[in-house]
């Protein structure tokens, strides 16, 4: 019976893998990207054969952000063509800015080592009364179109810009909520979120 039970009991671990990116992050980023887009002015592209040079376009999420601008110019009734030769009008799209801020703040103890003799350091818990953790993304593009042929800057040079947040925060140790403006991190904390502000 004792070897019975030896070899029924044991442990069990599972090793989960993660990106190297949170999702949140991609989230805002992206987010931010698609209000940016959203304040180009694109309606003189309408009914125009549009080639969009992105060579100058450098950026974290570059693909995501050139889909994007694709689409708002044939929601905006542009032409796409792959080829800048069948192109009319060419439309060169540069990066003033896309990333993330983040900065946090605590009102307690935070977490440190502490020197204990014969045993060396020991490390102590973060012991906090509120903490804040708040990430701000950013999105600034601009955009300029010229004639093909003629090779003159059309009246079209436009910038756009975009933001989003995600804040969470921490009461007494065990109360949390979040506070965001994208749909997609938003969760059941914002219920308590609104008692609490209320």
């Amino acid at each position: 019976m004792v070897a019975i039970s030896l070899m029924s009991t044991g442990c069990h671990t599972s090793k989960l893998t993660e990106p190297p990116r949170t999702v949140a992050e991609m989230v805002m980023l992206s987010h931010a990207a698609d209000q940016a887009i959203a304040q180009l002015d694109l309606d003189p592209v309408r009914g125009k054969k549009v080639f969009l040079d992105a060579s100058y376009f450098e950026s974290v999420d570059g693909k995501y952000v050139i889909g994007a601008l694709r689409e708002a110019i044939a929601i905006h009734g542009g032409i796409l063509v792959d080829q800048q030769d069948a192109s009319q009008w060419v439309m060169e799209l540069r990066n003033r800015g896309l990333g993330m801020d983040t900065r946090s703040a605590l009102f307690g103890l935070p977490a440190m080592e502490i020197p204990v003799p014969f045993a060396g350091r020991v490390a102590s818990p973060e012991l906090a009364l509120y903490k804040a953790n708040l990430a701000d993304s950013i999105a600034s593009f601009a955009v300029v179109v010229y004639d093909r042929q003629e090779g003159l800057m059309l009246a079209t040079a436009t910038e756009g810009e975009g933001m989003s947040k995600f804040n969470q925060y921490q009461l007494l140790g065990f109360i949390k909520w979040r506070s965001t403006d994208v749909g997609a991190l938003r969760s059941t904390y914002s219920t308590l979120k609104q008692r609490l502000l209320d």
